[in-house]
């Protein structure tokens, strides 16, 4: 017994300062977040409690609806693209060709980049002016494109820097491919099965894994896209690329309406959560684990 209670005191001594932070840094700040979006505050003077009053708000606020569709926009449309397009790619890198090392190195490079120095990258290449895009356009006998003033065209620029940062991604498909057993491609091989046919039977479905997880990660990602909207285009033309992050920063730290960007975030965290549950709840019908008899099923 007195062996037990050692070897409990050990791991409690050790897990005793994590606690304290996750309380300190984590649940105390989210509950004083939680409770301040139910009050019209300021962080100057005290809290003047207004009930939902923040949250009802949203629904009537032009802005903030406008910033939930661009966002609503980037999810919809961005994740499905930069998904396949990362797909595609790491079949590409996982064709074995002299120097194929190489290239797999020189496309998880600009995950390393920072976002800040990532946006201004491409600030230089789609300048409105002497950018390197329009120089090449223009070369090539076209017209200059104004593609930071917009708005047909701002939200699919940002969703390509979003597809140029995504190496990381591409590098856990690209594992996921390592992963699947030769013996699959053999048997395939040895029916008659064509290329098209074995990737549909064979390779998509041992990625599904993957794609789930890589899926739920963007979500998140275009969810607080924040960075490059806003230094690419501060939200404009018009709002047209102001995302669900602006908006909340621009509430919080311009307007001091701290209480109203507080209810902002506590919505995006049911979104969030909302979208990853049913994410997660319908991986059991299209999601294969290796060792199950088939698509979602049990063992």
């Amino acid at each position: 017994m007195a062996k037990k209670w050692k070897e409990d005191g050990a791991f409690l001594l050790f897990i005793i300062p994590w606690v304290i932070g996750f309380l300190c840094f984590f649940v105390g700040p989210a509950a004083a977040s939680l409770t301040y979006s139910f009050a019209d505050y300021n962080a100057i003077t005290a809290p003047d409690w207004i009930g939902f009053d923040n949250y009802t708000r949203l629904w009537t606020d032009e802005v903030y609806l406008e910033s939930l569709r661009n966002t609503l926009y980037f999810v919809f449309v961005g994740v499905p693209i930069t998904v396949t397009f990362q797909i595609l790619l790491a079949l590409l890198l996982n064709i074995e060709l002299p120097g194929i090392r190489y290239f797999r190195t020189l496309y998880y490079l600009p995950y390393l980049v920072p976002p800040v120095a990532t946006v201004v990258i491409w600030m230089i290449l789609f300048g409105s002016g002497d950018g390197v895009v329009n120089t090449l356009i223009q070369a090539l006998g076209g017209g200059r494109v104004d593609w930071m003033n917009s708005e047909a065209l701002i939200k699919p620029v940002i969703i390509t820097i979003g597809m140029w940062m995504s190496g990381g991604s591409v590098l856990i498909f690209l594992a996921g491919l390592k992963g699947i057993p030769t013996s699959l491609y053999e048997a395939a091989r040895i029916d008659g099965s064509g290329k098209v046919r074995t990737f549909f039977t064979i390779t998509l479905p041992m990625l599904t894994p993957s794609i789930l997880f890589t899926v739920v990660m963007q979500v998140i990602y275009y969810f607080q896209m924040f960075t490059e909207a806003m230094l690419l285009s501060r939200g404009g033309p018009d709002y047209a690329s102001q995302t669900y992050m602006m908006n909340t920063y621009q509430v919080a730290f311009r307007d001091l309406n701290f209480g109203y960007a507080m209810a902002q975030s506590w919505v995006l965290f049911l979104i969030i959560l909302v979208i990853t549950v049913v994410l997660m709840k319908s991986s059991n019908r299209w999601v294969y684990y290796e060792g199950d008899e088939k698509k979602g099923g049990k063992p």
